[in-house]
Order: C-alpha cells, then sequence, then structure tokens
C-alpha cells in the first residue's frame, strides 16, 4: 500500500505510448522499405555484419539519457518518439532470434510483430479509459508541466491545460491557489509549440468526421459493407464445406484461420445490416465488431501468410472503423466521448 501511494500518474501518458508506438511502426515500415530497395546491404565486411537491432539500442538508450538529464513535456515527448524508433529497429530484427538459423525472412516475423503493436494499441486504449486523474495526481501533473514556464511564458493551449488541472486539485490546498494565480500571470506565447503529430493527426480526424457525416458516405460505407460481407460468407462456405476450388493442395493453417476468422466477421457484419433498417444504433454495434474481428484476428493470419503485402488491408479496415464510430457519434452524442477515447482526442485532468 505505501508504495501505490506514491505512484503518480502522468497525464501525458496516453500521448507518450501514442508517440512511441506510431515511431515503432513507422520505423519497422521505414527499415523493411529501405532494405528492399537497397538490395538489404549489410554494414561491416571481414566476417563482421553490425545488426540494426543495435542502433535499436543507441536511439533507447539516447531516450533514456534525455529523460535522465532533461525536465519538461517537450523531452518526454521527444524521448517517446526515439524510444519508439529504437523498440521498431530492434523488434524488426524478431525473426533472426526465433529461428535456429537467424533467419531475417522467417515469414511468420511480420504477423508477430502485428501482435506486439496490437498489445501496445490495447495499452493505449487502456490508459485512454482510466479514470481521471486524482486532486493531489493532478496539482502533480501541474508542477510537472510548468518546468517550461519557469521564465513566466508559456503558449494559450499549456496555460488552458494547467488551468483545467488545477480544477480537478483541491482547492483548499494553498499551492493550488498560487499555483493559479502564477499562471493566470504568466505572459502567453505566440508559438504554443503544439505537438505537430497531433496537430496533424486531430486536423486529419476532424475532416473525416465532417466527410463520414455525409449521407452520400454513410451509403457508401453501408453498400461495401454488403459487397465485403457477400465475399467473406463465399469465402467461408469453401472453407466450411472442405472444397477446395480455390486452393486444390490445400489450405495452409494461416489461410484456413483467415478464411474462418473473415467468416466469424462476416456474419457479424451481415447481422449489423440486418438491423440496419429498423435502428442503426443497433446495427452500429455489430458492424464495429465485425470489422475488430478482422483487425485484430483476420489481419494475424494475413500477415502470417503474406507479411507487409497485408498492409492495404490493415489501412482499410482502420478507415473503416473510424467512419463507423463517427457514423455512430452522428446518431447519438452520447457515443462522442467514447470516439474521442478511441482517437486521442481526450484531455485527461
Amino acid at each position: 500500500m505505501g508504495i501505490r501511494r506514491h505512484i503518480v500518474r502522468n497525464g501525458y501518458g496516453p500521448e507518450l505510448v501514442e508517440l512511441f508506438l506510431i515511431g515503432s511502426v513507422v520505423s519497422v515500415l521505414a527499415i523493411r522499405a529501405f532494405l528492399a530497395s537497397t538490395g538489404y546491404p549489410q554494414l561491416g565486411g571481414d566476417g563482421l555484419h553490425i545488426a540494426h537491432m543495435l542502433w535499436g539500442g543507441v536511439f533507447m538508450t539516447v531516450a533514456l539519457l534525455l529523460l535522465f538529464g532533461l525536465l519538461g513535456p517537450a523531452v518526454q515527448r521527444w524521448s517517446a518518439v526515439l524510444a519508439g524508433i529504437g523498440f521498431g529497429t530492434f523488434i524488426d530484427e524478431l525473426g533472426k532470434f526465433i529461428t535456429s538459423d537467424n533467419n531475417y525472412f522467417y515469414e511468420p516475423t511480420i504477423g508477430l510483430i502485428y501482435i506486439i503493436f496490437i498489445g501496445l494499441f490495447l495499452l493505449l486504449r487502456a490508459l485512454r479509459q482510466t479514470r481521471q486523474l486524482s486532486p493531489e495526481e493532478a496539482l502533480a501533473n501541474v508542477l510537472n508541466r510548468l518546468e517550461g514556464a519557469v521564465e513566466g511564458r508559456m503558449g494559450a493551449s499549456a496555460r488552458q491545460e494547467l488551468l483545467l488541472l488545477l480544477e480537478e486539485a483541491d482547492s483548499a490546498n494553498p499551492m493550488t491557489v498560487s499555483l493559479r494565480r502564477y499562471i493566470r500571470e504568466v505572459d502567453v506565447l505566440e508559438s504554443s509549440g503544439s505537438n505537430p503529430y497531433l496537430v496533424l493527426r486531430d486536423g486529419f480526424l476532424r475532416h473525416y468526421r465532417r466527410i463520414a457525416a455525409s449521407l452520400w458516405f454513410g451509403r457508401a460505407v453501408i453498400a461495401f459493407f454488403v459487397f465485403q460481407t457477400a465475399v467473406q460468407l463465399v469465402l467461408g462456405a469453401f472453407l466450411l464445406g472442405g472444397f477446395r476450388v480455390l486452393a486444390p493442395q490445400g489450405l495452409t493453417f494461416a489461410e484456413g484461420a483467415q478464411l474462418a476468422a473473415s467468416a466469424v466477421a462476416g456474419l457479424l457484419i451481415l447481422w449489423g445490416l440486418v438491423l440496419i433498417r429498423r435502428s442503426r444504433l443497433r446495427a452500429y454495434p455489430w458492424l464495429l465488431r465485425g470489422v475488430l474481428v478482422n483487425i485484430f484476428v483476420t489481419q494475424v493470419f494475413v500477415f502470417l501468410e503474406y507479411q507487409l503485402a497485408g498492409l492495404s488491408g490493415l489501412f482499410w479496415n482502420i478507415l473503416l472503423y473510424l467512419a463507423l464510430r463517427f457514423m455512430q457519434e452522428g446518431e447519438n452524442p452520447a457515443h462522442q466521448d467514447d470516439c474521442k477515447v478511441l482517437t486521442g482526442q481526450v484531455q485527461q485532468r
């Protein structure tokens, strides 16, 4: 209990995990693309080969040293990005360390890396859905974020965030009163120093939400689901019926699991399509469940079998999922907070 009492959650935690995840994904994709385009060169010679896993360790070490030696939210963000790049560079060589012949090209590697990234995403979502900060944690987070305002200046958005945090702090605490007075008196900088990634992300989501609210977009999404469900159920019928028309030599485990998961997703989506004429609010959760099965189950086996060729399907399913959440939000404003938790547009106070 004594240890738990001294644990203080970081209000920037979800944002930092998201930056770490993005850095990891981008580094894996960039490394694979670079190696494929350059013929898989090796750094070294005379029997030596410097694996890029070692560079991953360098990035993660630099991230730790920045956290040890410097203060401020900007340092935390840069450390999260560098640590993510380092982790992605490290995990990209997973195939070498789970095979007896150190095979970087071991086909299931991309699927295993995808599973790891799913775990990181679920951690991110869990962090966003945790309860709000306690009064003590809110006050501690204000003190942590004031490191960049010791000269009596800060951005307008940063000041607004601090004032919102102080609303959650104990108003009877003299430190809360003093901090509120100090923050209100600081000079506001013209440049707020916003995180470029978050600005781009929120801008994309804002425009995508506007498009998803249009009538033609909703009809196009439903029409696509009708087509996709028909295809998935037909493929599932081949699997369950034991036909080998598409694969005369038989299905591999990954192919069979992929078709089975697609069939389950198809059934969930089919039921959502049946309900959609009666009630969109009842239909959308079933459609979302079908897309989630595709993202968290079907795509695993797609990556296991086809490696990075499965990226297009993943991006498409993510766009579909966001579209459905925005459409659900438009039908019922009560789902707006859930959608913000999903997309990261929630401030932890």
